[in-house]
């Protein structure tokens, strides 16, 4: 295909920018078998040649926005657990990184998550590459705040990575700015249900 994973790794220019915001807003609404590179330029104000000149297909699009969106949550784990030299507060410090970069940039984390499925070849395999290494950071991190007795060791490090990335992604699906919580709140309610659970204490 000639493009590589790290198109979107690369600072975006305004255009660019906007295009994967307004692109992972028309992903999200319509779905993007049902999106048209029509409906993509005329959201951006611009025709489809300029279009083009950004992006070779939509497609490739949907690539840039999915690799692009695990970029910033994998950048926004790190920052936070170099910030915090106390691994019994991993959990806590992954839990608030990952729901802030989630919902700070819902329409392109919830198209990165719903949407990927439709990418074929390379640009899956790149996206799912990207995914895989963000996985292994938190398996990581599950695995180092284990190791200090923070998270019981009953269950392996790969399955409870599983069960936290579940709890904090498919807010995607019914977290609204405009409801009762701020993404830090949420944050908050998610690490007390996944390390204390949700019996009466």
């Amino acid at each position: 295909m000639g493009r590589s994973a790290t198109v979107a790794e690369e600072p975006l220019d305004g255009t660019s920018s906007r295009l994967l915001t307004e692109g992972a807003s028309l992903f999200r609404e319509r779905g993007f078998n049902a999106t048209t590179t029509r409906e993509i330029s005329a959201r951006l104000g611009i025709n489809k040649a300029s279009l083009y000149y950004h992006v070779p297909s939509k497609e490739a699009l949907l690539h840039d926005i999915c690799v692009e969106s695990l970029r910033r949550t994998k950048l926004a784990l790190t920052d936070a657990l170099a910030a915090q030299p106390d691994k019994s507060q991993w959990i806590t410090t992954l839990i608030h990184a990952h729901t802030r970069s989630m919902l700070t940039d819902l329409e392109m984390h919830a198209t990165m998550l719903f949407e990927m499925r439709c990418l074929t070849g390379d640009y899956y395999a790149a996206v799912k590459a990207s995914r895989d290494e963000y996985e292994a950071l938190v398996l990581k991190t599950v695995a180092a705040a284990q190791e200090v007795g923070a998270l019981r060791t009953d269950l392996t490090a790969k399955q409870l990575t599983m069960c936290v990335l579940n709890l904090l992604n498919w807010t995607l699906s019914w977290w609204s700015p405009d409801g009762d919580l701020t993404p830090d709140q949420l944050a908050d309610v998610l690490a007390n249900m996944y390390l204390n659970g949700g019996l009466p204490r």
